[in-house]
């Protein structure tokens, strides 16, 4: 029987894209990494990763002023069960992506282990 992990986030960041030429769409899917997918493999990913895939995102530009994207993050990862992995994971990103206004992510195994991150000024 297979272990499961599920996960449940979302990001917002700020920032100015009309005044700033770096802060982009694509710079922000560059920091994410790309999606690994059971059909649509991925060595080189940064996201925590099961046996048949790992987590997923969707950069969506909600605005073009200071409120700017929100990223929300989702996953079922097959044969993982490792928290840490998510949490050194979350602070990772969190620290590149710079402007967060919030961000909250949610993990749960099927042996009953869960932890929710949150931003926080300093790595929680």
């Amino acid at each position: 029987m297979s272990m499961w992990t599920h996960v449940c986030g979302i990001i917002r960041v700020d920032g100015l894209p009309r005044l700033d030429t770096n802060a982009t769409v694509e710079k922000i899917k560059v920091k994410l990494g790309p999606i690994c997918l059971y059909n649509d493999w991925h060595d080189d990913t940064k996201l925590p990763c099961g046996s048949e895939g790992g987590l997923q995102y969707e950069v969506i530009e909600y605005d073009s002023g200071l409120p700017w994207l929100a990223v929300p993050i989702w996953g079922d990862l097959r044969d993982f069960d490792d928290l840490d992995a998510i949490k050194k994971w979350w602070n990772e990103t969190l620290a590149d992506l710079k402007f967060i206004r919030d961000a909250i992510l949610f993990a749960k195994t099927e042996a009953g282990k869960e932890i929710t991150l949150r931003y926080a000024e300093e790595p929680t």
